[in-house]
């Protein structure tokens, strides 16, 4: 009987933890109360995972002594739960799952630690959770009415290639279908940012247009703003409303979108001392969102990671194209 009273009490406080955190997420998500909830805010992805681990450990616990081992546990475990709910439920996508995941886990754990200590220390009543249960209802509505400071951020990530700058150049400009295998392991497109298929330039020089094509649907628009063959080739994005389909990406990490977007780019073409081509990608980005450190740090290991696949693409596509050029001619004999 014991056990069996072990067992009810266990997944009762992790059931209780979840439905609590999915509860949360569907009123932040609410459009009636979207002048006072946000999602990408410190209320949801801090304060309320924090208060899901509380509520689990204070609920778990009940008149007993509970051990540091049990709260981290329960805490983690009801956090586990919660996001394979919120992926079930297709309340989330696999890409915002695997962003929010180690801030969620940290403050759940921490929430659950401090629940515990709570319950152990200063020996509460078990009705104190109510406190946890409204904390993001009650910070909520402030957070979403502070003014939003957005937060520009630039990254850059460079390669060296061997090949001349002219023959590298010429590959940047219309980029012709990109076979999966050219782009090697990525992590962003591990977990569903869809892959780049082709960009097609509809000319050459300064006001050209550059359309790139990703998977899922998924198009965008480059107008160059600096041409200067082989040195420099910069772009301004172009993102149209309706040429990210809603099911290609989630709208909380959608170029162009409410929270980021990427603002213009470009490549830059130097020679170094051993005679190879250093190509340089810098991209700048926006992050509108009210997560300055959490959306900067994410935004930068996402451009990164692309960045990486795109010149991998550039160098072994201008390696291969300079290679056939200094093939020597043979001839045939009559």
């Amino acid at each position: 009987m014991g056990k069996e009273h072990g067992f009810v009490r266990v997944w009762s406080a992790l059931f209780a933890g979840a439905i609590y955190g999915l509860s949360i997420r569907l009123g932040f998500e609410a459009k009636s109360l979207a002048p006072f909830f946000q999602i990408v805010s410190t209320a949801f992805l801090v304060v309320t995972p924090f208060c899901v681990g509380a509520i689990a450990v204070l609920l778990y616990a009940g008149s007993e002594h509970i051990s540091l081992g049990k709260q981290a546990a329960i805490s983690a475990v009801t956090m586990m739960l919660f996001l394979v709910a919120m992926f079930v439920t297709l309340l989330e996508g696999l890409i915002c799952l695997v962003l929010v995941a180690p801030v969620f886990l940290i403050a759940s754990v921490l929430g659950g630690l401090i629940a515990g200590f709570i319950h152990n220390k200063l020996k509460v009543k078990r009705s104190s959770l109510s406190a946890f249960v409204i904390l993001p209802l009650l910070l909520g509505p402030i957070e979403a009415n502070l003014p939003v400071e957005s937060s520009e951020q630039i990254v850059s990530s460079s390669i060296q290639i061997q090949a001349p700058p002219e023959v590298v150049f010429d590959q940047l400009a219309s980029v012709r279908a990109i076979d999966p295998k050219e782009l090697g392991f990525s992590f962003v497109h591990m977990i569903g940012l869809p892959r780049p298929l082709e960009a097609e330039m509809n000319g050459a020089g300064v006001g050209s247009v550059r359309t790139s094509r990703w998977e899922k649907g998924v198009s965008f628009q480059e107008v160059i703003q600096e041409w200067d063959r082989p040195k420099l080739l910069r772009y301004r994005f172009h993102i149209p409303a309706g040429s990210i389909p809603r099911d290609a990406l989630d709208r909380h990490v959608e170029m162009g979108g409410e929270y980021f977007t990427v603002l213009d780019g470009g490549y830059e073409l130097t020679t170094n001392q051993s005679g190879a081509t250093e190509l340089k990608l810098t991209t700048h980005f926006l992050n509108k969102s009210q997560l300055k450190i959490y959306g900067d740090l994410w935004g930068k290991m996402v451009l990164t990671d692309f960045h990486q696949s795109i010149l991998g693409l550039m160098k072994n596509r201008a390696e291969k194209a300079n290679s056939l050029l200094n093939q020597p001619v043979t001839y045939g004999r009559d």
